[in-house]
């Protein structure tokens, strides 16, 4: 089973909208993957427990709820490189609905990060 994570705009599951800054989403939608199948759903806050916003807070949430896949639309580099020194693969180019970026996933249409310097977001 694979447990993926998208940046959401709001708290409504695969409804919810792709959003497209990583650290400052509201909530994360966790999308359970089997064998290229939904087999659940969660939204979970990216709120960090210390209420600090910081880089690395969003890894720190993530890895605590399991998380192995991450597909966002765009993040910068400390994000990423927390991320994947938490052994949290990272997908980009995910947009519209949260059913679409998994689909878009399952279909191998997202491209996977490295640490080697990806940035999409204009103020990194």
């Amino acid at each position: 089973m694979t447990k993926i994570a998208i940046p959401s705009m709001n708290n409504s599951g695969l409804e919810s909208d792709v959003c497209f800054h990583f650290g400052s989403c509201e909530y994360f939608t966790i999308v359970d993957i089997q064998e290229k199948t939904i087999a659940g759903v969660k939204a979970i806050s990216n709120l960090s427990p210390d209420g600090e916003h910081n880089c690395t807070a969003p890894s720190i949430i993530l890895k605590s709820h399991n998380v192995d896949t991450v597909l966002v639309s765009g993040i910068g580099g400390r994000p990423l490189i927390s991320l994947v020194e938490k052994e949290i693969k990272v997908f980009a180019g995910a947009t519209g609905k949260v059913s679409d970026a998994v689909q878009d996933y399952n279909s191998g249409l997202l491209q996977q990060l490295s640490t080697n310097g990806t940035c999409s977001c204009s103020h990194h």
